[in-house]
This record gives structure tokens, sequence and C-alpha cells, in this order.
């Protein structure tokens, strides 16, 4: 008898087999923990059969999410958008186990998929950015990095994580051209500005480690999980830069500037890619994002698009003419 918890594990270990990065493997896990707690709440233990998983538990579990409160707004519910990352999970369980494992279990598509409206693109401007960069304070030991680091990000259109994870041999400074190893490990080109590679040239000068990543933290020891021992130990040494280290410095600078509370570093991808559309096409951005779809890369071009703007103004002025 295959039980839930077995379910569940099986399912993790063919993601984790399949190549599905960490961070997606951490989020799958927690959306799945808080599906099994639910299901042991209501007859369906993660010790019994998997065939306990029901189409009347699966609409249930999705009434509570759909009536969860959120954990930083008392008065109002997680948005539909969290809540189909809960159902894409729970979809992938039950595709699994009817697909791999023969299970009799329902059917991914019982899983109900919320309507979501297109969000709002809020991108970089080039005005905003040059705020940015004046907020940043002067003299500090840390100001030759994110400066070169805020060109970096605005001028390749990384997502975060990328440029986090952006090491010295994927960087060309006299050519300008970086390597980015993107999502599902798929290695895309793009572009430093010139003054992104001067910006950091000068960072890379003032550095003395041998660290293969191009943007490093200040903080030498981190408290590190010994695999022996399952104990996090104090280790020194030079560490990647965090996400968060840039998400927060980007809020302080956005604060500093005056720009909008919700700034964050994806705005400079929405910015660079609204850019290339706008003088390069839809294709070029679609290339530079790395999008496998051009209708991933029109959400950001659908406003500001230069040629669908002719096409506007053309038709008004045959519509007047005729």
């Amino acid at each position: 008898m295959l039980t839930v918890r077995s379910l569940v594990a099986d399912f993790l270990q063919y993601l984790a087999l399949a190549g599905r990065s960490a961070r997606t493997l951490g989020n799958y896990s927690q959306y799945l923990l808080n599906f099994t707690t639910f299901a042991n709440d209501h007859g369906a233990p993660a010790s019994g059969s998997a065939k306990n998983i029901t189409r009347e538990l699966i609409a249930a579990y999705q009434v509570a999410l759909s009536r969860r409160v959120h954990p930083h707004d008392p008065d109002g519910r997680i948005s539909l958008a969290t809540r189909n990352l809960y159902a894409v999970a729970l979809r992938g369980l039950l595709r699994h186990g009817v697909t791999r494992l023969k299970l009799d279990i329902p059917a991914p598509d019982t899983v109900v998929l919320a309507k979501v409206g297109e969000k709002t693109m809020r991108r970089m401007e080039v005005e905003d950015f040059a705020r940015l960069l004046e907020a940043l304070p002067r003299g500090t030991p840390q100001e030759l990095r994110d400066r070169a680091l805020l060109e970096v990000l605005f001028a390749t259109g990384c997502r975060l994580s990328e440029l986090c994870g952006l090491t010295r041999r994927r960087v060309n400074l006299k050519t300008r051209e970086v390597e980015v190893l993107g999502k599902g490990k798929k290695v895309r080109g793009t572009f430093l500005t010139q003054r992104a590679a001067d910006a950091l040239a000068a960072y890379l000068a003032t550095r003395k480690d041998s660290s293969p990543f191009v943007f490093v933290s200040r903080q030498r020891v981190r408290h590190v999980l010994d695999l022996n021992t399952g104990v996090r130990e104090p280790r020194k040494d030079v560490y990647p830069l965090a996400p968060r280290t840039v998400q927060a410095l980007v809020e302080q600078l956005g604060m500093r500037a005056g720009l909008p509370d919700d700034i964050s570093p994806h705005w400079f991808r929405h910015g660079r890619l609204t850019i290339i559309a706008r003088h390069a096409g839809l294709l070029a951005a679609q290339e530079l994002a790395g999008h496998a779809s051009p209708n991933t890369t029109r959400r950001y071009t659908r406003i500001t698009s230069a040629e669908l703007k002719g096409h506007f103004d053309e038709a008004e002025r045959k519509e007047r003419a005729d």
C-alpha cells in the first residue's frame, strides 16, 4: 500500500531527479505539507493509503484555501495567484500518482485553478534608475559594488537569482557579453551597457578574493549546515550576495529616491525588456529574456510597443483621410 506520505516523497524525489531547482523543491515541499496536514485532519492521514485522496477532500481543501486569511493582512484573504501556487503543486502530485504510479486517485484537473487577472507590469524607467544611482551613499566600502550591481541588473535584464548566481567566467568585459544561467539551467546570452561594464570593472579591480562569483557579500561568516552532524556551524568564507540583500538595497535606495514603496529588483528586468522591445522588436526582447513563448514577453510590451502605436496612428490617419 502506497501511503500519502510515500506519494509525496516519491513525487519530490522525481522532481529532484528531473533537475528542478532547490528553491522549487522547497516550495513544492511546503505547499504539499500544507495539503497533507489538511488531509490528515480530514480523514486522510499521511500514514494511510494514497487512495484516501478523494475529489471531496480536494474540494474541501481548496475551499479552505479560499478562506485563508493573509498572514500580513488580517482583513484580507490570500491572493488568487498564491492559491494557484498551492493548486499547481497538488496537480503535479496527482499527475505523478496517476501517470507514473498508476494510482486510482483523482485526475490532476480535479484541482481547480483560479482565473487571475493579468498583473500590471511595473518597470524601471531610465529617469528612475538615475535617481536610484543618485541615492547611493558616497564613500562607503560597498559603494562600488552596489553601483556595479545596479548597473548590471538594469543592463542585462537578469532575474534576481540569476544575478546573484552570476560567475566571473561568464562575463566578458571587453565584448560586454554575459552568459546567464537561467530557469531550467538553460544558458542564454545578454549584454552589458558600456556604463555597466565600466562600473563592474571598477568593482572587480578592488577584489582580492578568489571567489568565482561576480557579486559577493561583505559578511564573511555564516552558519552552514554540517551534513555529518546536522548542526549549523559558523564557517568563514567568501559568499555570493544573497537575493534578500539585493532586495533590501533596492527598497532602501527606492525610499531615499522617493520611488514607489513596492519597488523591487524585478522592475529592472521589466524596464530592460521594454526598452529592447520598443526599439528592437518583440523577438529581440524574447531572446534577451529567455522566454520560451513570445506571449510571455508580450506582457512587458503591450502598453509601450512603438510598432503598435505606429499602426494605431497610421490607422487614424487613413480613417481621417477617407
